[in-house]
């Protein structure tokens, strides 16, 4: 009898093909990591990983940049929960690899309020170690796609073909971009090649979003000002109709009490890049749709300017009733919690009305009283 304990068990190949396959799988592994991974001398002077690596750690836009392959791969595990097959598979092995990798991230941080001499090395041996926690990640849910596998066509091999081509180009023209995109090209070729088009179905969204990770940045400067203006415009309005005076002059708001600039951490260009991901996320999960997904996705900027205003307007509150000083210092350092709140909160609320069943409603209240 059992006692309700499952026990894990370490399976190693029992066959020549089997070991076969496993020698090759390390060797495509290591050919990948080399690529993308690994900055030699004599060749090309960045890697597409220390380039994000440095874009997350530098440029606050993109700190959420480490969460991206995370959040992939619970929709990978997602994906996988709602197949069939795989429904009563037992997925310890996985929680154990998702939980090791959170906290290799974590832990330099943590270290850091301990001590900072402790971040450098830390964060050094989390950057080498994360592409192989993810790695991890996939093997351990490798046995769930054996029901998936199909047998693979063609065009995954030219698919391949096409990033490494890619990945050329972008090495001899030194373009960060175009390298990072070829390597999100080779994991839909190496699904469908090594897979078919079953586990590409269940791995074609997860690996869509790791484009949420790749900076953007062009977007500063085309969205961030008018964003600015924005939301400087739509608070000094609101400002008014609450019967507080108050002036726009670009991006500053005046009145008698106070005055203040919409600098660019109000704008809402970085909560943008951060609720993309969450909205395209959340919107995969509870939507159902196509449409509806498009919806969630694409209601991040009116999001993000919601929270924002809702911050720029806080702070002018705080500021008419306690005085400029008292809102610019205190205040303006604990306000960015009520963006978030208030634009996840608004997303939450926007989905739930996309799933309200309104035709039904419609149907009860037009039947006829019995």
């Amino acid at each position: 009898m059992s006692n309700g304990v499952a026990i894990a068990t370490v399976k190693f190949p029992s066959t020549a093909v089997d070991w076969v396959k496993v020698v090759l799988s390390i060797a495509l592994a290591a050919l990948v990591y080399d690529a993308y991974c690994v900055v030699r001398m004599g060749g090309p002077s960045f890697s597409p990983y220390t380039w994000l690596i440095a874009h997350w750690s530098i440029i606050s836009n993109y700190s959420h940049g480490p969460l991206v392959p995370f959040i992939a791969s619970l929709l990978m595990w997602w994906n996988l929960s709602r197949e069939t097959q795989a429904a009563k598979a037992l997925w310890g092995p996985y929680w154990i690899a998702l939980g090791c990798g959170v906290g290799v991230l974590l832990l330099p941080q943590l270290a850091q309020w301990i001590s900072p001499k402790w971040y450098g090395p830390l964060f050094g041996a989390a950057r080498f170690s994360a592409p192989f926690l993810f790695v991890w990640q996939v093997w351990a849910v490798r046995g769930r796609f054996g029901a998936l596998q199909e047998q693979p066509p063609a065009s995954g091999s030219v698919v391949v073909a096409v990033a490494m081509a890619l990945y050329c180009a972008g090495i001899k023209a030194a373009q960060a971009h175009i390298v990072a995109i070829s390597f999100i090209l080779l994991l839909y070729g190496l699904a469908l090649a090594l897979g078919g088009r079953g586990v590409f179905r269940v791995l074609f969204f997860p690996i869509t979003f790791l484009l949420l990770m790749i900076p953007l940045n062009f977007l500063d400067e085309m969205v961030g000002f008018p964003m600015r203006i924005f939301v400087a415009q739509a608070s000094t309005a609101l400002l008014n109709w609450l019967g507080i005076e108050t002036l726009r002059v670009g991006t500053g708001i005046y009145s008698k009490v106070f005055r203040f600039d919409v600098a660019d951490p109000c704008s809402g260009i970085r909560s943008l890049m951060a609720l993309t991901t969450v909205t395209a996320a959340y919107a995969y999960v509870t939507q159902k749709s196509l449409w509806k997904r498009w919806v969630l996705f694409l209601s991040a900027m009116p999001l993000a300017v919601l929270g924002n205003m809702a911050r720029v307007v806080s702070i002018a509150l705080v500021a008419q009733v306690y005085g400029q000083e008292v809102a610019g210092s205190i205040y303006h350092e604990w306000s960015g919690f009520i963006l978030f709140p208030v634009a996840l909160g608004t997303m939450v609320i926007l989905g739930v009305m996309l799933n309200f069943p309104y035709r039904r409603l419609w149907e009860n209240w037009m039947k006829p009283i019995a």
